[in-house]
């Protein structure tokens, strides 16, 4: 390899670093300037996940994680998960809720109790 192609490639390498943690830093900067709110549906809470200047990311009518559609039971139980979805946002995961998740928080769902 010339040593012109090598620095090329060292130029491209450390071009696509710098790219990939301003990226990085801009998007938990927006998860760090983030709410969750909580709202009524039909039949109990939802949640979203807003920016600060009012724009919705995530909005949440449902437990997600389970199967059907089924909203939360209290409003306490959608601003926990709401939190949980946040959190993962902010360390970079994806924002997915397992079964194993809820039931670790003690999310109480309809026809379980």
């Amino acid at each position: 390899m010339t040593h012109r192609l090598t620095r090329k490639i060292l130029l491209f390498a450390v071009s696509l670093l710098i790219i990939s943690a301003l990226s990085l830093l801009a998007v938990r900067h927006a998860v760090n300037n983030t709410g969750v709110k909580t709202f009524r549906t039909d039949g109990g809470w939802g949640y979203s996940i807003t920016k600060k200047d009012g724009k919705v990311m995530i909005n949440q009518p449902f437990i997600p994680g389970i199967q059907g559609q089924q909203p939360f039971s209290t409003k306490r139980d959608a601003a926990k998960v709401g939190r949980m979805v946040k959190m993962k946002l902010r360390k970079g995961e994806i924002p997915s809720i397992t079964p194993e998740e809820l039931k670790k928080a003690g999310i109480i769902t309809k026809g379980s109790h």
